[in-house]
């Protein structure tokens, strides 16, 4: 009799254990953190993370870097606003991080970018330049969310990016996946202006850290372009060069 309460009282605590700890892992998962466009003079950073952590704003990592200014996101909304004591300068590096706590926390870099110029429409895609789009209405901080191409004899690609995920690639036929082209790649974002944005991404297993020029001609819907923010023919997946655009899906 002694032996079965013993044993009933060893598989209760290790079930008490278990679930303590899994109950500690949730609470310390990384948080997540999005971060809209700063520009010169800015004196506010802004965006959205996880309800309630705290935002810091700091000039680099560790010992390298001093802190800036402070805030907490909102604890309904996730929405944030950090106040800066003296306007940023174009180029400069700020290292924005929604912190949990000391070992829970996620950070993104961002560069402060100059002030982007308000220049008439244009319907040309082809070998024309995506910054002559009116871009006025461009508002987006993260490109997070399923992007679907345009398609070309049947094929499409579709591009997904993820906090958890990190970006996926993906080559369709007719509507049937037909090969993964990039799997679990983490991938940083540099906001040239607000539509012009250049990505990095290194896929999971690779030493190679690779690159893709977007241009967002509205909020749902990016071109393909070049360094120079011209949309060009690219060569993806192995298929033959053509333009892309992609709608938010």
């Amino acid at each position: 009799m002694k032996k079965f309460k013993l044993a009933s009282f060893i598989a209760a605590l290790a079930v008490a254990l278990f679930v303590g700890t899994t109950a500690a892992s949730a609470k310390t998962a990384s948080p997540s953190l999005s971060v809209n466009p700063v520009v010169n003079n800015s004196k506010t950073v802004t965006g959205k993370a996880t309800k309630g952590v705290g935002i810091v704003v700091r000039t680099g990592r560790g010992s390298a870097g001093k802190t800036l200014a402070k805030s907490t996101a909102s604890k309904t909304t996730g929405k944030y606003t950090v106040k800066l004591k003296s306007a940023v300068k174009t180029n400069q590096k700020l290292y924005v991080y929604a912190r949990r706590s000391s070992t829970s926390y996620f950070y993104r870099i961002v560069t402060v970018q100059a002030k982007a110029a308000n220049t008439s429409n244009t319907s040309k895609t082809d070998s024309s330049s995506a910054s002559s789009n009116k871009t006025s209405n461009v508002n987006i901080a993260t490109p997070t969310g399923t992007w679907k191409s345009n398609s070309h004899n049947g094929y499409n690609l579709v591009y997904s990016f993820s906090q958890s995920k990190g970006f996926n690639s993906y080559l369709y036929k007719n509507g049937k996946k037909v090969k993964n082209v990039v799997r679990y790649a983490s991938y940083n974002v540099k906001a040239n202006s607000p539509q012009f944005w250049q990505i990095s991404y290194k896929a999971k297993g690779s030493k190679t850290t690779k690159k893709f020029y977007i241009h967002f001609s509205s909020n749902k819907r990016f071109y393909l372009v070049n360094s120079n923010e011209k949309v060009t023919k690219q060569s993806i997946a192995g298929r033959p060069a053509a333009t892309y655009y992609f709608n938010l899906k």
